[in-house]
C-alpha cells in the first residue's frame, strides 16, 4: 500500500490531511508532528512513497529537514511536496539558497481535490 508521511505540527491540519488522503485517495498515512520525529522515522527505515511537508515547524524547519534528507544517500530520493502557508516565492528562494529544487509547493489551505490531484501526479511519475 502507498504510504504518505505527513509532517505537520498543527494537529487539526495533520488530521484533516490524513483523513482526505486516506478516504479520498485510499493511501495509508503516517503523521509526524516535527521534522526531528520525521527524520528519526526515516532513519529507522520507514520508507514513505511521498512526504507532505510543512515549512514552519517547531525546532528544525521544513527547509532544514529537506536539506538533511537530500544529503542522506539512504533517503534522498523520497518524493516531497511542500504544503505551506508561506508565499511560494519565499519558499522557493529559501530552497534555492540550499540548492534544493522541488516541483510542488501547495499553498494552505488547498482544496482536498487539488491536494489529491497533485499527490497522485507526483506518485505516478512526477520529479523526485
Amino acid at each position: 500500500m502507498t504510504l504518505i508521511l505527513i509532517i505537520e505540527d498543527n494537529e487539526n491540519i495533520a488530521d484533516s490531511l490524513s483523513y482526505f488522503i486516506k478516504y479520498l485517495a485510499h493511501y495509508d498515512t503516517l503523521i509526524a508532528n516535527s521534522a526531528e520525529v520525521a527524520l528519526d522515522t526515516l532513519l529507522k527505515g520507514v520508507s514513505p512513497d511521498l512526504i507532505l511537508l510543512d515549512v514552519r515547524l517547531p525546532g528544525m524547519d521544513g527547509i532544514g529537514f529537506l536539506a538533511r534528507v537530500r544529503r542522506n544517500q539512504e533517503i534522498r530520493n523520497v518524493k516531497v511536496i511542500i504544503y505551506t502557508g508561506l508565499p511560494e516565492s519565499k519558499v522557493r528562494e529559501a530552497l534555492e539558497d540550499d540548492n534544493i529544487f522541488i516541483d510542488h509547493i501547495i499553498q494552505k489551505p488547498a482544496s482536498p481535490s487539488e491536494l489529491i490531484r497533485i499527490i497522485d501526479n507526483e506518485l505516478k511519475g512526477g520529479a523526485k
